[in-house]
């Protein structure tokens, strides 16, 4: 008898972050050709997407920043793009503006991403990957504002 995968899907979270000028953070994933990205990855099994948003920004920057549930920025479905993988679920929170203070405080882990840098949001839109670009475009939102996406892949038969 074969088992079979459980119903379900994986889910990914990750933190927009933003300094006084309204500049995006991004990361580079320690991943030869990999595009930009927010911080962020996926969430582990028992631990809820806010929990993972939070530990991924402390794992891959070295900082504590206060990501609450309120703070949900966008979720997206996406369609499985190959044969054999799940379609999945990506939540974005929208973290807290930071300081100079907490920018001198980051320590890259390096087994996860080699650089970060502010991005403006028409310039970070133009480097990070284009589902990711999808979940930012547009205004920066207020807690209270997140937007569900879909992505489907149309098929051809």
């Amino acid at each position: 008898m074969t088992q079979a995968r459980a119903p379900g899907h994986p889910i990914t979270a990750s933190v927009l972050l933003t300094d006084s000028s309204d500049r995006i953070l991004i990361v580079h994933p320690a991943k030869p050709g990999a595009p930009w990205a927010l911080p962020g990855g996926i969430v582990e099994a028992n631990e809820s997407p806010v929990d993972a948003a939070r530990r991924e920004v402390r794992e891959e920057l070295g900082l504590d920043v206060d990501v609450r549930t309120f703070d949900l920025f966008a979720v997206e479905w996406l369609q499985a793009m190959r044969a054999g993988r799940r379609n999945r679920l990506a939540f974005v929170f929208a973290g807290p503006r930071l300081s100079q203070a907490d920018t001198d405080r980051i320590t890259l882990q390096s087994s996860e991403v080699d650089d970060w840098r502010w991005e403006t949001p028409s310039s970070a839109l133009r480097v990070v990957h284009p589902a990711i670009a999808a979940r930012i475009r547009g205004p920066l939102q207020l807690p209270g504002e997140a937007v569900y996406l879909e992505t489907r892949i149309e098929r051809t038969k």
